[in-house]
């Protein structure tokens, strides 16, 4: 999986990207992104499909999969899940 350096505000639903939550980097699907005040409040699915939610503030960076962005509604070609 090749990952690239990004910032949140350029993440979507169906992204995978890589957190820290204390014990160490960890690649998450993004479920949700929602704007605030301060930034985003993000919905992110870990392995064990188990959600949390997480405020990141404007300008974050984070590390995004390239692979991710078929699922994304960003993906620059038409796909379906048949």
């Amino acid at each position: 999986m090749t990952d690239t350096s990004d910032r949140i505000d350029g993440v979507a639903p169906g992204d995978l990207i890589t957190l820290d939550q204390g014990s160490g980097e960890q690649v998450y699907k993004v479920v949700h992104k929602e704007a605030t005040d301060s930034g985003f409040l993000v919905t992110v699915e870990g392995d064990d499909g188990e959600t949390f939610d997480r405020e990141l503030s404007a300008g974050t960076p984070v590390k995004r999969s390239l692979e991710s962005k078929w699922e994304s509604s960003q993906s620059p070609t038409p796909h379906s899940s048949d």
